[in-house]
């Protein structure tokens, strides 16, 4: 592997300093997934990698009253695993279990997925279903942002030199709250996305939709919540027509492109289709609630 330096610094203080010495000539190692195979390939070729596996509480999986934390770090196995976030936090448990194969899923992180900002990624949805905060760390001190604002295109993240992504926090979700999470790829979960569609809804007690959330994945330039689909379905009953309209609405909120996996207008039709079906599931989880 082609780099000069390896820093293994044990507080996030020093992590910021050594990505603001090295700029854009240092890489962040997580779980390495998409690094090591670059770095071994020659594709990246920086002076220096900074692994961050002995900063404290890094890899934290933390549920309290107030939500869920998760550290940059957390492994996406076991989150997939921990059953402390059965009740409240399925989805994101799902979204996880979604990545790759076991074998992935078993030394990647939430932090490296979300950070890698491709918008087929599936772990960062139960996360933007859930308007889970992104906290980042600088010499300056520390800020948050809503997960959204961390993509910036196609293998682009937002984070400024010298930050560092320390976790994610996800606040508790409100009573009769039901969400789930779709991936549509060919030869299943081991397949990158061809589609990958998310619904979070929390019913009021009369059975409308006081909150929603659509997310979509793999047909724009980063993951997207679709707004103009959420408007729709607040405030109303969910019909299977209101669903159907739903979706339909949904295809029209994003741009997917024509690849190997698949050709726009395919991807759109799946859009319809999965997205139908995945608020179908969370309208069954939130009225179980």
């Amino acid at each position: 592997m082609r780099f000069e330096k390896y820093f293994q610094p044990s507080s996030a203080e020093e992590c910021c300093a050594l990505l603001k010495e090295y700029g854009a000539d240092a890489k962040v190692l997580a779980g390495g997934t998409d690094l090591v195979p670059r770095l071994k390939m020659g594709i990246l070729k920086p002076v220096a990698v900074i692994g961050m596996m002995d900063i404290p509480g890094i890899d934290e999986i933390t549920v309290s009253d107030k939500g869920l934390t998760l550290g940059t770090l957390a492994n996406l196995r076991k989150i997939s695993l921990d059953s402390q976030l059965d009740e409240d936090y399925l989805v994101i448990k799902e979204a996880c279990g979604h990545v790759s194969s076991l074998q992935v899923r078993n030394i990647a992180t939430i932090g490296g997925n979300a950070c890698n900002a491709n918008p087929s990624a599936d772990a960062i949805h139960g996360l933007i279903l859930n308007d889970a905060m992104a906290v980042i760390a600088s010499a300056e001190g520390v800020r948050e942002i809503p997960i959204l604002e961390l993509f910036a295109g196609p293998g682009k993240n937002t984070l400024k030199q010298g930050e560092l992504l320390l976790r994610f926090e996800v606040p508790k979700p409100a009573p009769h709250t039901g969400a789930a999470y779709t991936k549509f790829a060919i030869r299943g979960d081991s397949d990158i996305a061809i589609v990958g569609t998310g619904a979070l809804l929390t019913l009021s007690d009369d059975g409308t939709v006081a909150k929603a959330r659509v997310s979509l994945g793999a047909v724009a330039p980063t993951p997207i919540r679709a707004a103009k689909t959420e408007a729709l379905i607040t405030g109303k009953k969910l019909t299977d027509d209101l669903i159907r309209e739903a979706a339909e609405l949904a295809a029209t909120e994003c741009s997917p492109i024509s690849d190997q996996r698949a050709s726009r207008e395919y991807r759109l039709e799946m859009v319809r289709v999965w997205t139908r079906h995945t608020l179908e599931e969370a309208l069954k989880r939130a009225q179980n609630k």
